[in-house]
């Protein structure tokens, strides 16, 4: 079993992310002495966030890079895309990550851990190194973002609208901030309705800055969301599921409007889920929305099986399942293992670059369930089990109520500099 691996502690460990260990090669200390700060500097902005904050722990001056808003800023354009993804576990005070090579590691969340049911804050979405996170008390809600490598947490203004447990989307940029509340809206104190969507929008190009809540736009009639299920956000749309029957909401940001669009065998779907595949590091480039889904179907021509569908990028929400294309089908022999491991239960997924992970939801006396995590590379077209997790004494995978979401650990987020609060809020002993 692998050594465990704290993410955000400065000397903990020496597993690098690599797809196998390598020896590792000595440089003369010599020529590390000569070489000039600057160009030091920035071989070290070239180096993956996690791999940096094991080396920060060699000297003082690696140590305080991370205040430096230059090499911030080399950092932000220099370092590889690393596509994470984040277990969240309810209660817990970190995240579980996970990278498509089956490493783990344990991050600290920035944020008390709620006390009771229905308080606190809870992670809802993340993007661009961001994690977005919901109040739980019904009524205006508060969204917090969150960048929890560097503690910094900044809160939007209070939604306009009252709300139970609503849907949040989130769109992040290094200028840019767009966040969607949909769902849940509050009609009397006994009794909520899915009417309405808050947009909250924040640009470096836009007068204020800091941001704005956008009028409320109407969903489609009989939309049903489910906030775990979370959104999508590809080509300026944010997509997100609706139950009974199964429909995909469409939302154009700059025209303020929801549309409807048909799923593909939308009667056979089970457990579908709308995530995010490809795309460039911005969040550009050829992403495209992707429905991932069980079928079953009664006859005995088309087996049970996972599917993964794409969305052209570019298409709205007016169309039919003809739109969709299927791009591939769990092989049999790993969708028995799958199907044993879900029990019908059901399973959260999401999706970062070319990776897709599923992982099982356990019953009520499931317990941990921590090898139960299957990963598809969709360029290679290959599926594999994630390694177990070590992290088996403080939080697991499988229980209900876990999350997955796409994350990606940054140590610039200038993003969350647009907001009102421009100092950390100091909550749970940050600094």
């Amino acid at each position: 079993m692998m050594n465990p691996h704290h993410l955000s502690s400065l000397p903990s460990g020496h597993h690098h992310l690599s797809a196998a260990p390598t020896a590792p090669e000595e440089m003369d200390p010599r020529v590390w002495r000569r070489l000039p700060q600057p160009l030091l500097d920035r071989v070290l902005a070239c180096l993956p966030t996690p791999s940096f904050l094991r080396a920060r722990a060699a000297c003082r001056r690696f140590y305080h890079l991370i205040y430096s808003s230059p090499f911030l800023h080399s950092h932000l354009l220099l370092s590889p895309h690393l596509p994470f993804f984040a277990f969240v576990i309810p209660s817990a005070a970190h995240l579980l990550l996970l990278d498509p090579n089956g490493h783990w590691f344990l991050l600290p969340l920035p944020i008390p851990v709620p006390a009771t049911a229905g308080g606190g804050f809870s992670a809802a979405a993340a993007s661009a190194g961001l994690l977005a996170f919901l109040s739980g008390a019904s009524g205006n809600k508060t969204l917090l973002l969150a960048n929890p490598i560097t503690r910094l947490l900044a809160a939007l203004p209070l939604g306009p609208t009252q709300r139970l447990s609503p849907t949040v989307g989130l769109a992040a940029g290094p200028t840019s901030i767009i966040a969607v509340v949909a769902g849940d809206d509050l009609v009397s104190p006994f009794a909520v309705k899915n009417i309405s969507a808050d947009t909250f929008v924040a640009d470096a190009a836009s007068v204020p800055s800091s941001g704005f809540w956008a009028p409320s736009s109407l969903l489609p009639r009989l939309s049903s969301l489910d906030p775990r299920a979370g959104m999508a956000f590809a080509s300026g749309r944010f997509y997100c599921m609706s139950s009974s029957p199964f429909a995909v909401l469409v939302f154009d940001v700059a025209a303020n409007v929801w549309s409807k669009l048909q799923p593909p065998m939308r009667r056979f779907l089970r457990s579908p889920a709308l995530v995010e595949i490809g795309g460039g590091r911005d969040g550009s480039g050829s992403a495209r929305v992707g429905l991932v889904a069980s079928v079953e179907k009664s006859r005995l021509s088309v087996p049970r099986s996972v599917r993964v569908w794409t969305l052209p990028g570019g298409s709205g929400g007016h169309g039919s399942g003809g739109a969709w294309s299927e791009v591939a089908r769990m092989p049999q022999d790993v969708h028995a293992q799958f199907a044993a491991a879900e029990g019908g239960r059901g399973f959260e997924c999401a999706a970062h670059g070319d990776f897709v992970v599923l992982a099982p939801r356990g019953g009520p006396a499931a317990g941990l369930l921590p090898a139960s995590v299957l990963v598809f590379d969709s360029r290679r077209d290959e599926w594999r089990w994630a390694p177990p997790c070590p992290y088996v004494g403080v939080g697991g995978i499988g229980g209900p109520g876990f999350r997955v979401l796409a994350y990606e650990p940054r140590l610039a987020t200038p993003a969350i500099g647009l907001l009102d609060a421009t100092t950390p809020v100091a909550l749970h002993g940050m600094p």
